[in-house]
């Protein structure tokens, strides 16, 4: 007998799909089906019944176990002797849409060659656990980019049971063991409490693209701390680091990895850049007059974006601007000339000769407001070129970085440490990538 397949997704031509499908794929509907695609092999169900809650009908089913018997964990021979047994209710994963508990006896065994007596452990959940191992992980992932408040509105938990899951679960992904090998190293903060300067660091490997850790300040100590905590394998397979302008990171990158080279993200020096052509622009527009500053209002965007991303009704605003403020145009075109360095160079030993032109055309504005951007870059200026050995960037943690804003916001903030740390290598953690 030909059989018809079920599919789980909607399909334009059934037919066609039919012809796509191999037969060695179909199997009989037997016994044991339906409790393996429950996911509960050990067990067979016996009988179902519906019950309405409110507007919602909940499905209970009733199982018994499919041995009489089970391993003494103590000697590992068989028990056949039922010591105590107790009815037990779990709840599982919905099944058709409607909320599923399992019932079934719960077995205490009388060992029959050592005498002891234990509990039996079963493949589906965990100790005495109210939900299966199954619906725990569905919480678990369904709070990851969520809240466990809305998770547990949403299941019909309360908001303690969710949070105790994805805590636990969480904690147990965290401690698995990281890569053998850790290629590029990015170190990068972000502020845990608006207007407070609690500042976390975050540490991640850039080559995988997953953070390594969350440590509670950016002090020296506490980086060069965690680098220690590392293997010397691993510590010695690092290549690179990639860091802000932040003096504390250079110092214990030197200081624990001598072997490493160090870059300084472009993108943050660029970040510097943009930040004094907001600033003059802020000058300029207070001091201009009132036609100006019309042209100016609203008009930081327009300068700091790069030219290339600007759409045309922008550009000709720019082109406004540019003709109105000299000053402004002056340093436009220098930091758009900066960008270009970054984007087209690939040498660098061509890009230190770029950079050197650069600084002398910068110089010779007598712009004060380039004039400490000088001295920033001339202070970090080897660290700046190493980014054109392989052209490194922290790119990925600034996405990070405002993906775990999101994180915060969704939270209202985080109080505790712990719980935002344990968040953030759940959601963006290095098992996700290098399982082991």
């Amino acid at each position: 007998m030909k059989l018809l397949p079920m599919f789980t997704s909607f399909v334009k031509d059934a037919a066609k799909a039919v012809k796509r499908i191999s037969q060695e794929e179909f199997k009989e509907i037997a016994d044991e089906t339906l409790t393996e695609l429950l996911g509960i092999p050990t067990m067979m169900v016996t009988m179902y019944t519906m019950r309405r809650e409110g507007e919602n009908e909940v499905l209970h089913l009733w199982c018994v176990h499919r041995d009489d018997f089970s391993l003494c964990p103590h000697c590992g021979c068989v028990a056949t002797t039922i010591h105590q047994e107790e009815h037990r209710c779990i709840r599982h994963l919905d099944v058709w849409g409607k909320k599923t508990f399992l019932h079934f006896l719960s077995r205490r065994f009388k060992c029959d060659h050592c005498g002891r007596i234990f509990t039996e452990e079963l493949p589906f959940v965990d100790g005495h656990r109210r939900q299966s191992t199954a619906f725990e992980m569905h919480i678990y992932q369904s709070c990851l980019g969520g809240t466990t408040k809305a998770v547990a509105l949403r299941e019909g938990l309360s908001h303690s049971t969710v949070k105790e899951i994805f805590h636990r679960i969480a904690a147990l992904k965290k401690s698995l063991p990281m890569a053998d090998t850790i290629d590029i190293l990015g170190i990068d903060e972000i502020s845990l409490k608006k207007r407070h300067k609690q500042f976390v660091l975050v540490i991640s490997d850039i080559s995988r693209k997953c953070i390594l850790a969350v440590l509670p300040d950016r002090e020296k100590k506490t980086l060069e701390n965690w680098i220690e905590s590392l293997s010397p394998q691993r510590r010695k397979a690092i290549r690179f680091v990639s860091i802000d302008m932040w003096a504390p990171y250079y110092q214990a990158a030197r200081s624990k990895l001598p072997h490493a080279k160090v870059v300084v993200d472009r993108f943050h020096v660029m970040k510097q850049l943009n930040s004094r052509l907001t600033q003059l622009r802020s000058n300029y527009q207070k001091q201009c007059t009132p036609d100006i500053q019309k042209v100016l209002k609203g008009s930081r965007w327009i300068l700091v974006r790069n030219r290339t991303e600007l759409s045309p009704d922008e550009e000709d605003r720019l082109n406004q601007i540019l003709t109105l403020c000299p000053d402004l145009r002056t340093l436009y075109l220098l930091k758009e000339e900066f960008r270009t360095i970054f984007e087209k160079v690939t040498c660098r030993q061509k890009a230190a000769r770029f950079l050197h032109a650069w600084m002398l055309k910068a110089e010779r504005t007598g712009d004060k407001y380039l004039a400490r951007f000088l001295v920033t870059l001339k202070n970090w200026q080897e660290q700046i070129l190493n980014y054109f050995i392989e052209r490194i960037t922290n790119g990925f943690v600034e996405g990070i970085n405002n993906a775990l804003r999101a994180t915060i916001r969704r939270a209202f903030g985080y109080r505790n440490f712990t719980n935002f740390k344990l968040r953030v290598l759940a959601e963006f953690g290095a098992f996700h990538t290098n399982p082991r």
